[in-house]
């Protein structure tokens, strides 16, 4: 009987952390280049139960395999391409393309499995990945990711700009609008070789312990005036949510009911005793 409210209690708790995960979903569902998490969940302690008859496990009455807890071992993130949205503004940018095979420059691949980011000198974070091309200029001049810090090329310095009446071309090479077509910056467009490895710095932001390549020419496209949307899924979530919540209900009454019955097994069955 114990058994079974400790099983009844991991489903309780592994629904909460499956709600922190997806309520961090749905509130960066509007934050550029975020991609959504998935906590997976796993049996702890499969065992084969087997009926015992003078002291021998008889295969023929075995009864089947047991979960006593379950557990959550690790959050998954969904890197699939999110959708491209136009704006229009010189310093927003987008990448498109997985990073790791040429690609069509007609196109805006959807569902795509993006191994390409741009790289971002952060003070707080160090050097992070993101695929938020959403930039600005400072006080000093240089591209910045707002909030975060310098954007760097693809040589791994912060890039300096006179001006941010710029044009940018897909292989990311800056060039200003006004000027005679000289290259001032190429914007650094870096390769993991699977992202579902990288360290989950939060907000869309990504560490690496290998030092990441700069990404291959004609495996990606850097789409000036456009931002890639975070690849959440509002409908799915919402999905998740009623899911979970009738399953965190269903356990929390389990709980409930096994706690009843400690209840009478200490007060009434002790005192019969």
């Amino acid at each position: 009987m114990v058994r079974g409210f400790y099983e009844a209690a991991s489903g309780v708790l592994a629904q909460q952390r499956n709600f922190n995960v997806i309520s961090n979903n749905i509130a960066n569902v509007t934050t550029t280049g975020y991609k959504a998490e998935t906590l997976v969940g796993s049996s702890f302690a499969a065992h084969m139960v087997a009926r015992l008859g003078d002291g021998m496990i008889s295969p023929r009455r075995s009864i089947g395999p047991a979960v006593f807890f379950t557990t959550n071992i690790e959050e998954y993130t969904d890197f699939a391409q999110g959708s491209i949205e136009n704006t229009g503004r010189d310093l927003d940018m987008a990448l498109v393309g997985d990073g790791s095979s040429a690609i069509d420059p007609e196109s805006m691949e959807e569902g795509a499995q993006p191994n390409v980011f741009f790289m971002v000198d952060s003070e707080r974070m160090g050097e992070v990945l993101t695929r938020n091309g959403q930039f600005s200029i400072d006080a000093e001049m240089n591209l910045i990711l707002p909030g975060v810090g310098l954007v760097l090329d693809d040589g791994g310095s912060p890039i300096a700009l006179d001006s941010s009446n710029i044009t940018v071309d897909e292989s990311g090479v800056i060039r200003y609008a006004d000027g005679d077509g000289e290259e001032v910056a190429r914007i650094g467009v870096y390769s993991v070789e699977d992202a579902r490895a990288l360290e989950n710095a939060g907000q869309g932001f990504y560490r690496s312990e290998a030092s990441p390549d700069v990404a291959v020419a004609g495996s990606y496209r850097v789409a000036q005036y456009a931002i890639e949307k975070s690849n959440v899924n509002t409908a799915m979530e919402m999905s998740r949510v009623i899911a979970g919540q009738n399953l965190y209900n269903a356990c929390t009454q389990v709980v409930k009911m096994y706690d009843q019955l400690n209840e009478v097994l200490v007060t009434q069955i002790g005192r019969v005793s």
